[in-house]
């Protein structure tokens, strides 16, 4: 598992990937994708899978170039009937997407993008659990073009890669003398969840700093009307936000604090 430093990285440099190479995933890196994966379904309660070589579950995508080159995904598998393990699937499986985006490998997190029930016959899906999203997953098209960027090239293609809402927009619950009195680790928190990708490239979560407790809360934002993944992205969002803050630790569910540590 990769080291807190890492991760700062690997938020860096992360971009949502949509064209892939034809090269399959070597033996060695998904071996150890795999081994990434067992302490994150422990951990987590859920039940992520890597499945390679399915290009059939991205045809369509694939062939309206919406997608190029897609065939292996990282199924997100967890218990149904449990909200709960939707926003726990999206904060560890973006755990293992850092994971991969320092081995080399690009990511995109996809909702439509993909034949779910192609998908999920190439799981391992018991009856209490549901195939919830799933993360794309290959070395990026050009991969020795891109192997060979150096860090602060890769940190600027993803500063330019796409645009993303405002601190303001992240922190639009607070008046801006509370902005102004937060600590820098809250402040390095949001940046960090301003890199995160969401299902819908929606970015519908917000944060909010108490100074009467030096606590953190990350809210779904409603009005951005993505209520079907909001949960999925809260995760993704949270685990940003814990890396970029430092030491701390999240409660589960939307208006869940983080105590910094």
């Amino acid at each position: 598992m990769a080291e807190h430093n890492q991760l700062i990285d690997a938020i860096n440099i992360r971009t949502a990937v949509r064209a892939y190479d034809d090269e399959p995933i070597d033996d060695d890196a998904a071996r150890q994708l795999d081994m990434t994966l067992q302490p994150v379904n422990l951990l987590g309660n859920v039940n992520l899978q890597l499945v390679l070589n399915q290009p059939k579950v991205f045809e369509e995508a694939n062939a309206s170039g919406h997608l190029t080159g897609a065939a292996n995904y990282i199924a997100i598998v967890a218990p149904k009937d449990d909200e709960q393990a939707k926003e726990r699937a999206g904060f560890y499986a973006e755990r293992a997407v850092l994971t991969a985006t320092l081995r080399g490998l690009g990511t995109l997190w996809v909702a439509g993008s993909w034949d779910k029930a192609e998908a999920a016959k190439h799981c391992r899906i018991a009856k209490d659990e549901a195939l919830l999203l799933a993360v794309v997953i290959g070395y990026p098209k050009n991969r020795l073009a891109y192997q060979s960027m150096t860090y602060d090239e890769l940190c600027e293609r993803q500063r330019t890669h796409r645009a993303s809402k405002t601190y303001e927009q992240f922190t639009a619950t607070m008046d801006e003398a509370t902005r102004a009195q937060a600590p820098d680790w809250f402040k390095a928190g949001v940046e960090a969840a301003m890199k995160a990708p969401s299902a819908m490239n929606r970015q519908p979560i917000t944060f909010s700093y108490n100074p009467e407790d030096d606590t953190a809360a990350a809210h779904i934002d409603a009005s951005a009307g993505d209520e079907h993944y909001a949960l999925n992205d809260l995760g993704i969002a949270k685990l940003h936000f814990q890396i970029g803050a430092g030491q701390g630790q999240w409660a589960w569910g939307d208006g869940g604090l983080f105590i910094h540590k």
